[in-house]
């Protein structure tokens, strides 16, 4: 019996079953004669055959051996009738079934001499045969296990070599990836810190440290929630703790105020991301103070316009409805006696100060523009501390810096006194608590830009409250004490002179309010004469012929008025006209010696009509006066130089001082040429 084994591709060498590997199951009894034995291996083509007692291999015969004796010259006559078990091989290698290979092989490849070159035999648990394994067989099989074992290491070198290659492609694939994330991270515009949940700056781009202010990596370990105030910093650590504990819905960006050694509190926008690997919160920081600034003040320009179409359209008809009362009162004292005089005197005082609250609204809203001229701001505030010197002197120093040469402004001095005074009144307010209270009063000057800075050292402004201090009406003070308008009038007095106010402050260090206005160079400037309107005019008496006027008004009572008082005190002859368009007519039928027009009107608005009669007539726009409710811009349109401006409600008085030119004196001879 010969066993046939595939060694095909397929196989596997460790786990061949060995009876797969058994050459023959021939076998001899124990009790068997040599002779029996001899003539058995003579019948067979085999080299050895087991020895079994009764169930039970017990050794192994050689054919070789057994030549030896039988062939010898007295052998078959003393050995054939001896029993097989006496002349078995010494030290046959009886292995069981369930051996495994490697095993097999050890034990068949490290037997010396002869016995390297015998069968092996193969028996099951119990000691019964199932085959003789010759050593051909066996050396096949090391043959092909060594091949096997060459082919592995083989593969696995391969493997090694592939996983070592990318070991080596993943290696530089991250040194690339570091070094993009390092220029990426230098680079980057914004600031970019790692934070920990607790907000320590564990790692920073040199970009957070120009943002921030962190000059050393030791500041920079500090907690980030050091340099927030209050609730913002209650805020960005429950951020900070929602990420660590891995919540929902964490919000990403919000904006807060650090505070950055040198250059006060900043508004930074801050964007954040959790990086599980490393249990860090990402955090990329855009300074946006300028910007929310701008956005503050474009805010501020917005309502203030807003406010001034609100305040001059009330204003405007307000003044219209005191207008009548205000002239029918002063009639009424000038022809009634007794205590119908009181009560017209009644009349007309709160009439004039109903005009005056008004006019302080207009103020308020849009600052009268009165003629400017070249100012230094140096006089400026000499004036205002002269003024000031009551109210500060018990309650702060004051210090004053003012430069060796001018710096002129072209500008109201008496509206820029009115800023410097809110302004110090206000850093008085300010300083009230404080152990040692100062102000300093500074004038400067750089390039095409004046300056005028109020400094104090009081308790500053909450950072809640300071972009609000120029809206109007608000107000941090009792109702004793303001009622929020000081800081919007020099807001718009700021905006009238073509300039800008700003403020910077930080709670517990005090406040500065700056002034910026346009510098002026008085060389390059034409100063202009007193302002005033040219004189048409000389006294002469009253002429024989009587004065015709044109009164255009839209309001009915308003008309009425006008003729009353233009008949009582100068007996002149009146037109009437609704609209500047009806005016147009007027006066394209005939030539009056003075026009009266209202500014708000339908249908051509008194700069229209002032305009067209410009184009028309230019010799009767020398006699035009406008009587208005508002003297400011109509619909963004400017008022014409040189024509005289009468706001409602008006006295007498003022009527007269207006009309009394172009009714009760006769012209100039050179002006009639």
């Amino acid at each position: 019996m010969t066993a046939t084994v595939d060694y095909g591709e397929a196989y596997a060498v460790a786990n061949v079953p060995l009876s797969s590997l058994v050459h023959h199951c021939h076998v001899v009894a124990d009790s068997d004669r040599l002779e029996q034995v001899f003539e058995r291996f003579r019948e067979l083509e085999v080299d050895f055959m087991a020895v079994r007692q009764r169930d039970r291999v017990i050794g192994l015969m050689g054919r070789s051996r057994l030549g030896l004796l039988m062939g010898s010259r007295f052998g078959f006559s003393l050995y054939s009738h001896s029993e097989s078990r006496k002349f078995m091989l010494p030290h046959p290698l009886i292995v069981r079934e369930d051996a495994p290979v490697h095993a097999l092989l050890d034990q068949a490849f490290s037997r010396q001499g002869d016995a390297f070159y015998e069968d092996v035999v193969l028996v099951r648990e119990d000691g019964d045969l199932v085959g003789l394994i010759n050593v051909e067989t066996l050396a096949r099989l090391q043959t092909r296990l060594v091949s096997e074992q060459v082919s592995t290491l083989r593969q696995q070198h391969e493997a090694l070599h592939e996983q070592n290659l990318e070991l080596f492609r993943t290696n530089h694939a991250l040194r690339q990836s570091q070094g993009l994330y390092q220029g990426l991270f230098r680079s980057e515009a914004l600031g970019v810190a790692l934070l920990s949940p607790e907000g320590r700056v564990e790692l920073h781009n040199p970009r957070f440290v120009e943002l921030t202010g962190v000059q050393e990596e030791g500041e920079g370990r500090r907690s980030l929630l050091d340099r927030m105030n209050g609730r913002e910093r209650e805020d960005f650590a429950r951020m900070l703790r929602g990420y660590a504990a891995d919540e929902a819905g964490v919000e990403s960006t919000r904006e807060v105020t650090l505070q950055v050694p040198g250059r006060r509190a900043r508004v930074f926008r801050v964007t954040t991301g959790w990086i599980r690997e490393t249990s860090q919160v990402c955090a990329c920081f855009d300074d946006v103070t300028e910007q929310r600034a701008l956005e503050q003040m474009m805010v501020r320009q917005e309502k203030q316009h807003l406010l001034d179409t609100l305040v001059g359209g009330i204003a405007h008809e307000l003044n219209n409805k005191l207008t009548p009362v205000l002239a029918f009162a002063e009639i009424l004292v000038r022809e009634v006696a007794g205590r119908h005089l009181t009560h017209a005197e009644s009349i007309r005082s709160s009439a004039e100060e109903a005009a005056k609250i008004i006019r302080q609204l207009l103020q308020f809203s849009r600052p009268v523009e009165a003629e400017q001229s070249m100012v230094d701001m140096r006089q400026v505030v000499r004036d205002g501390v002269d003024i000031l010197e009551v109210s500060t002197r018990d309650c702060c120093e004051l210090q004053i810096l003012l430069p060796e040469q001018p710096v002129w402004v072209m500008g109201d001095a008496g509206q820029l006194k009115q800023v410097l005074m809110n302004l110090v009144l206000n850093a008085c307010h300010a300083v009230e608590k404080c152990a040692c209270p100062r102000i300093t009063v500074k004038v400067s000057s750089e390039h095409e830009v004046a300056e005028l800075a109020v400094v104090d050292n009081g308790r500053g402004i909450a950072p809640e409250v300071l972009p609000r201090v120029f809206d109007p009406f608000f107000t941090t003070k009792g109702p004793d004490k303001g009622s929020g308008l000081g800081l919007s009038i020099c807001y718009s007095i700021a905006r009238q002179h073509g300039g800008e106010i700003a403020v910077e402050s930080e709670v517990g260090e005090g406040t500065q309010f700056v002034l910026t206005l346009p510098r002026q160079n008085p060389a390059t400037v034409l100063l202009r004469g007193d302002g005033g309107v040219p004189r048409l005019f000389a006294d002469a008496d009253v002429p024989e012929r009587r004065r015709r006027v044109l009164v255009v008004e839209d309001e009915q009572v308003l008309r009425g008025v006008l003729r009353e008082m233009l008949r009582s005190q100068f007996g002149s002859e009146i037109d009437m006209a609704e609209n500047g368009r009806e005016g147009v007519e007027a006066v394209m039928a005939r030539s009056y010696d003075l026009v009266l027009s209202d500014i708000r009107m339908p249908e051509m608005n008194g700069l229209e009509f002032y305009q067209r009669v410009r184009e028309v007539r230019p010799d009767q726009a020398t006699r035009f006066a406008f009587v208005t409710g508002y003297a400011g811009a109509v619909d963004g349109m400017v008022m014409p130089s040189g024509v005289p401006v009468l706001g409602k409600p008006f006295s007498l008085r003022q009527f007269e001082d207006l009309c009394g030119p172009y009714l009760r004196a006769t012209e100039v001879s050179a002006l009639s040429d």
